[in-house]
């Protein structure tokens, strides 16, 4: 993994670099270089208490990519991952443009470090990345720039990949949600992944603590916790399972497959 720095008077105003941050250490482990020493030293803290840390971030990713497949076969062409984190290997809009050319997809993150790093990554007129909350959603799909490239009238499928475990298991949370879902036409779809106890509590509550001890922040929840943020969607086969149990298409080296702590699954609107 790189460890250069971002190069140097390159801090945008508003970006603490001494401070960890989630979609840096996200893209520490992904092998990405827009990361700095404080992230690093928190990527290897959590690695050395749990070297499942890395292999997780990458199964999320190689998750991701399946499912922006499998929504695209299903005949959609706008995409809104919410979440988004840093651009880095196989980013929805190129994974999408392989198999529709015109898709369109708009990112978004209440990081401004994704915002600084990001934009000048995207393909202008196709996809474009907005300041926004996940915990904020009429926001969101309101924002004017969303609407420039998404119809919220027709399919959208909506990616929230390595987020939910980051947010607090509040009625408030769950409002969002149902916010996102009833804004969204029939025939979209709505894929989430997060970290759960089912498989292995006392693994699933390590990593949550060494990530909430890094970051402050979120909740670890059961798989039937997980499934209310789907409503009343029509979970999809093979339903929420780990990551890597989802629909794979190629085989995982064994010494890149993670224990099954981050499950993930994907629900179509009727």
């Amino acid at each position: 993994m790189a460890d250069e720095p971002p190069p140097p008077g390159t801090t945008p105003p508003g970006i603490e670099p001494d401070v960890p941050n989630v979609a840096r250490i996200y893209d520490y482990f992904l092998g990405g270089h827009t990361h700095y020493p404080a992230d690093r030293a928190a990527a290897r803290r959590i690695t050395a208490a749990n070297p499942q840390a890395p292999l997780l971030a990458r199964a999320m990713r190689r998750w991701l990519v399946r499912v922006v497949a499998a929504m695209s076969a299903e005949g959609i062409t706008q995409f809104l991952d919410l979440g988004a984190g840093l651009p880095t290997q196989d980013n929805v809009h190129e994974v999408a443009a392989r198999h529709h050319p015109g898709t369109t997809v708009v990112y978004v993150d209440n990081d401004p470090t994704v915002l600084a790093h990001g934009r000048p990554l995207l393909h202008p007129g196709r996809s474009l990345l907005l300041l926004g909350d996940v915990q904020d959603m009429a926001s969101v799909l309101d924002h004017p720039d969303l609407h420039t490239l998404i119809d919220l009238t027709a399919p959208l499928g909506v990616i929230v990949s390595g987020v939910v475990h980051f947010l607090p298991q509040t009625p408030a949370t769950a409002a969002q949600f149902t916010t996102l879902r009833h804004r969204l036409a029939p025939g979209s779809a709505l894929a989430l992944n997060s970290l759960v106890s089912d498989a292995d509590p006392t693994g699933a509550t390590t990593l949550f603590r060494l990530y909430q001890g890094e970051t402050g922040r979120g909740q670890l929840r059961t798989a039937h916790q997980l499934r209310q943020f789907y409503g009343d969607f029509d979970l999809q086969q093979p339903g929420l399972v780990p990551l890597d149990d989802w629909r794979p298409d190629v085989p995982v080296p064994p010494s890149e497959l993670p224990e099954p702590l981050i499950w993930g699954g994907m629900a179509r609107k009727p």
